[in-house]
């Protein structure tokens, strides 16, 4: 759905999820076979506590402290075992837990709205789909690196 490239930080390492891991544990699929990496349960917790959110928004505080809790237990994976190069520099500028986190609540809205919405062809599905491929393209500069490189102008999301 959102490849574009799937090369790791880390050449031959298995640092982070990719961006069709992600789309996938928002969307509670089952895991593709062999070792889930060890944020993926986490980014179905991010995605859970978004619909949660959106269900029931009387309880917004509880779950934003929740997700923050998990934003940060992300950072603190990626702190500990991502090794900071000059290449991954961007990394600390940007949390990895935050950029999933958004990335998770663009994702449950664009479904939300998908499975709402009188008319798939609406604006509103499509602008909601479009800002998550902007994420995904995000995560994935944010993983290989090429957020790094100046010539690309940045996409905002």
């Amino acid at each position: 759905m959102f490849v574009r490239n799937r090369a790791p930080i880390i050449e031959g390492a298995r640092t982070l999820p990719d961006q069709r891991e992600l789309v996938a544990a928002f969307g509670g699929h089952p895991p593709e076979p062999g070792p889930e990496h060890p944020l993926i349960p986490l980014a179905r917790v991010l995605a859970e506590l978004h619909r949660q959110r959106h269900g029931d928004p009387l309880t917004t505080a509880g779950i934003d402290c929740r997700r923050a809790e998990l934003v940060s237990a992300i950072d603190t994976w990626v702190i500990t075992r991502v090794p900071q190069r000059q290449s991954t520099a961007h990394i600390r500028a940007e949390s990895i837990g935050a950029t999933m986190d958004r990335m998770a609540a663009a994702y449950v809205h664009a479904s939300h709205l998908l499975h709402t919405a009188e008319k798939v062809s609406d604006n509103r599905v499509h602008a909601a789909w479009y800002r998550l491929a902007l994420l995904a393209d995000h995560w994935t500069d944010l993983i290989t690196g090429a957020a790094q490189d100046n010539s690309h102008p940045r996409r905002t999301a």
